[in-house]
């Protein structure tokens, strides 16, 4: 991503304020997507990779359709990026098409190393925008994330990868809640 020019961060500040709700409710999304990612498996059978995998297409394909409604070349690219990476690691997650050759969970932290050197590129991009660190914080986060699992933690029935990659889905839900938030009380002073 090229460095932001002053009016494109102008730009995606003004739409952060204008959008707050829009954002707020992407927040809320992936906040009860990290839930579902972080608790169902530990109440149910469902199998946890799959679980994720699911969670994880489902967020990527609303982040692309979502995509469709950012204006201005910064915040689609970095809203589809999101969404391309999120739903082809859960599809890849739910299919498991790599048996034997790559792990799951390698596969599971390659998303979400990606996903959080994407965040973090983003939150750098925007820096003018109330609250912005949120958005590197969540980067750091998903970047912690994908380093447990490549560590192969011993995992049990309560603690798994998805609930450690949900993890990174609640933290990437607060951050857009906290700056549409942000956002909407600048612009309402």
């Amino acid at each position: 991503m090229r460095e932001a020019e002053p009016g494109d961060r102008q730009f995606i500040a003004d739409l952060f304020r204008s959008h707050w709700l829009l954002f707020v409710l992407v927040g809320a999304m992936l906040i009860i997507a990290g839930l579902v990612a972080c608790t169902v498996p530990a109440i149910s059978s469902i199998a946890p990779n799959e679980l994720l995998g699911l969670v994880l297409a489902f967020v990527g394909i609303v982040q692309i359709a979502q995509s469709g409604k950012m204006q201005g070349e910064a915040l689609f690219a970095w809203h589809l990026t999101l969404g391309v990476l999120a739903a082809l690691g859960g599809v890849l997650l739910y299919l498991d098409p790599f048996p034997g050759i790559v792990t799951i969970t390698a596969l599971m932290a390659i998303v979400f190393a990606l996903h959080g050197l994407t965040q973090i590129a983003f939150a750098l991009k925007v820096r003018q925008i109330t609250g912005w660190h949120w958005f590197g914080v969540s980067g750091c986060i998903a970047l912690i994330v994908a380093g447990l699992l490549m560590m192969k933690l011993p995992y049990d029935h309560t603690f798994t990868p998805a609930s450690v990659g949900g993890v990174s889905l609640l933290f990437a839900g607060w951050a857009y809640v906290a700056v549409a938030l942000s956002s909407r009380k600048a612009s309402n002073p």
